[in-house]
């Protein structure tokens, strides 16, 4: 069997990571995979993909990259003659499984309206996974389904959600499984995220991250925040934690931005913490300080201790995403045997206990005194965002809504602030008394930390295909519309 491994890139990130820790696994389960071909819009990392090929049970391994299986967008939405014969090229001639990453994310049109049709036509089976949706907080990306000819949100979703007998949905969230099936029934599946290998770093090399982290945190106690610089990390909120601790905290955080959009909220952070001397050690692993980050050095040469050293080297986790996907952070800090400090978020809640894993350090929100900003402006940045935001909308949604969340009352969420006023609360010094918020190690039992990951993948019953179920009409747009009103409340999360 040719087993196919579609991905708009090689860049570093989470899907990257699935499919390293995956896809040995998913060759080993099938037994019968004499090919593997990786099928990108774009390569910039041969040696992962080399390392990655050693690790395949001796199966080949063959590269094909074309623009056209990248990220489009505008008027860019085709694929042409060129990117279809290579794409036929790798559907035909023997058994074949596309093993398809985040399609529904909207990045490639084209290529999903395409590559069902083509599996079909070829005879190969189709497993769409899905991390991520282009309708949580991706809203600019409407005008790309818009000059794409879609005439609705509704066609969107179904476009989003293809099925027939050979596609598969592999559902990264449990919180995803239900509505999915609403779509594709017993053709979606929850399989989460295959898990690193979860063992407890060296003593010395935990020993020199130690230092090393003291050295940064000027001798306080360190929470690490092993994320990306997002708005949707809420990193302020880590801060502001840090700062209500009775015992002095510093907060280091481990990755960069990771796209342009992302830049100048990140600065604007950093350059307060700098200003105002706040706990904040930012990007340690990103290796770029022209965008905040402090790389690791020993003896004056770049050093690059592995992150399970630096996990096990902090005195404490924290988490105060607003949105998750898998929460695999969270599922190390247990492994690990580290305290974690974490904002409540069901999809996350929901794949952990569906793990064995139960959290105890979280917390469902903050409350700060909306006179520690000033509520006026902040009430004007909102209004001037959600005005932009609608305009963005699909049609469906402007009328749905309601507005952006009120600041009139005497407390607010400090995760439903713009990131402007969140600095103007750490600057205030008016920050409630979170001191009884302590990091907890989570719970996690030895006897259900066994990986399992590619068991959840029902190889027979996608050999045989799937029911070819229709959507219910309206099925998915009242889904949509629920998580619209939730993801409207946090300005971090609007583009």
């Amino acid at each position: 069997m040719r087993l196919v491994v579609f991905h708009y890139h090689d860049r570093p990130g989470g899907v990257r990571q699935v499919i390293a820790r995956g896809l040995p696994l998913l060759v080993a389960r099938f037994e019968q995979v004499d090919e593997v071909v990786f099928l990108l819009g774009e390569q910039g990392d041969p040696a992962w993909l080399g390392e990655l090929s050693q690790r395949l049970r001796g199966s080949p391994v063959r590269v094909v990259v074309h623009r056209d299986f990248g990220y489009s967008g505008g008027e860019k939405q085709v694929v042409g003659p060129d990117a279809m014969g290579l794409l036929q090229g790798v559907l035909t001639g023997r058994k074949t499984l596309v093993w398809a990453h985040n399609l529904s994310v909207g990045r490639n049109l084209a290529l999903l309206r395409l590559l069902p049709e083509f599996c079909a036509t070829a005879g190969a089976r189709l497993w769409l996974h899905h991390h991520d949706w282009w309708w949580d907080g991706r809203w600019a990306r409407w005008q790309d389904w818009l000059a794409a000819g879609v005439s609705g949100l509704e066609e969107a979703l179904e476009l989003s959600l293809p099925v027939g007998p050979h596609i598969r949905h592999w559902c990264v969230n449990q919180a995803d499984l239900a509505w999915v099936r609403l779509r594709a029934g017993e053709a979606a599946r929850w399989v989460g995220n295959p898990l690193p290998e979860l063992t407890f770093p060296v003593k010395s090399e935990v020993g020199e991250a130690a230092a090393w982290l003291r050295q940064q945190s000027g001798g306080r106690r360190v929470w690490l925040a092993p994320v990306r610089a997002l708005r949707r990390k809420n990193l302020a909120e880590a801060i502001l934690l840090a700062q209500a601790q009775t015992e002095p905290t510093c907060i280091i955080t481990t990755g960069g931005p990771s796209s342009p959009a992302e830049v100048p909220a990140w600065q604007v952070l950093c350059a307060a913490a700098a200003r105002h001397h706040w706990p904040l050690v930012p990007a340690v692993l990103s290796g770029d300080e022209s965008l905040g980050g402090h790389p690791p050095q020993r003896s004056g040469r770049p050093w690059h201790p592995t992150l399970p050293a630096f996990f096990a080297a902090a005195d404490a986790i924290v988490m105060p995403s607003l949105q998750e996907g898998f929460g695999l952070p969270y599922l190390e800090a247990a492994a690990l045997g580290k305290p974690l400090l974490a904002r409540t978020l069901p999809e996350v809640s929901a794949n952990l206990s569906a793990l064995g894993c139960q959290l105890s350090g979280t917390y469902a929100s903050l409350a700060v005194s909306t006179a520690a900003f000033d509520r006026k402006a902040e009430q004007g940045r909102i209004a001037i965002r959600w005005g932009h935001l609608k305009q963005a909308l699909p049609a469906e949604l402007a009328a749905a809504a309601e507005g952006p969340v009120c600041v009139e009352k005497a407390a607010v969420d400090f995760g439903c602030l713009t990131l402007e006023a969140q600095l103007e609360v750490l600057q205030s010094g008016m920050g409630p008394d979170f001191s009884s918020l302590h990091p907890e190690v989570p719970f996690w039992p030895e006897n259900r930390r066994g990986e399992g990951w590619a068991d959840r993948f029902d190889v027979a019953a996608a050999a045989a295909g799937g029911p070819d179920i229709p959507l219910p009409e309206g099925a998915l747009l009242p889904e949509v519309l629920r998580r619209f009103r939730g993801w409207l409340e946090h300005p971090l999360l609007w583009l």
